[in-house]
């Protein structure tokens, strides 16, 4: 009888934790969702700070579908408006602007956090836009240790797009081909049950050719909330510096970004 209360108790909280595969905003997990298990994530990111005026707003609608065998899709909507301070020929301008895009991600789990010595994951996720599409793949590394939830992710981008611009009376193509490495690290401790506060840290670097144009790094607090079916997580990160120097880097990236995500399983 008590093996049985025992084994109840282990496959609830098991069931629990693979129901938030995440206490972290920007930096992913390795847990997937089980067999049949079904999401639907909704992200709001708003970055601020440039040198001139700039607000940013995107938004994310993302349905995940556990398919077994350590295995996850998610099929993406994504939306984003800017607001930003434009220049031409010397004279200032506010020029409002969106865009719309989907994307298709894959996770496989390779090793859990809980029962390895390191849990592991692989992702992969393509983007496409009406003139860019993109492919993005990470590898996905954490560890539990006891009240402690720490993670690391290595991430590389590869982006093509598309300006037209006039010629006279044609309108040629531009294409634009873009690399980028981003490092992610999360560290979050469960302060109570359903509770988990710790930082984030982001490192975004643009290639340029085999060498980096930019550096950026970003540093904030998270917070994590677990209820019934749900969770919802909060970083706000502001951009500690340029690393390859020079200050802070505002004229294509932020001061201030703030993500959050809400997501319900049924």
């Amino acid at each position: 009888m008590y093996k049985i209360l025992l084994l109840l108790l282990l496959s609830f909280i098991l069931v629990d934790l693979q129901a938030q595969d995440r206490v972290f905003t920007y930096t992913y997990q390795s847990g997937v969702l089980n067999k049949g298990q079904k999401e639907i994530e909704v992200w709001s990111t708003l970055a601020s700070g440039r040198t001139d005026y700039y607000k940013g707003l995107k938004h994310r609608l993302e349905f995940e579908i556990g398919l077994g065998h350590n295995v996850q899709t998610a099929f993406y909507l994504n939306s984003k408006y800017s607001s930003a301070v434009a220049i031409e020929n010397g004279v200032k301008s506010l020029v409002n602007s969106s865009s719309y895009s989907f994307a298709n991600e894959w996770k496989i789990k390779l090793t859990d956090p809980m029962a390895n010595s390191l849990g592991s994951a692989l992702y992969l996720e393509y983007v496409i836009a009406p003139t860019a599409s993109a492919l993005e793949g990470k590898l996905i590394l954490d560890k539990q240790m006891g009240l402690f939830t720490s993670a690391f992710n290595l991430v590389g981008e590869y982006e093509v797009e598309r300006d037209f611009v006039s010629q006279g009376a044609d309108l040629v193509s531009v294409k634009k081909d873009q690399v980028a490495i981003e490092l992610n690290y999360g560290l979050s401790y469960n302060i109570k049950k359903n509770v988990n506060f710790g930082f984030e840290a982001m490192n975004k670097n643009q290639m340029l050719g085999t060498s980096y144009s930019r550096s950026i790094l970003m540093a904030g607090p998270s917070l994590s909330y677990r209820g019934s079916g749900y969770w919802i997580n909060l970083t706000c990160m502001p951009q500690i510096a340029n690393l390859k120097g020079g200050g802070l880097e505002l004229a294509d990236n932020e001061k201030m970004q703030t993500r959050l995500i809400f997501s319900y399983e049924f």
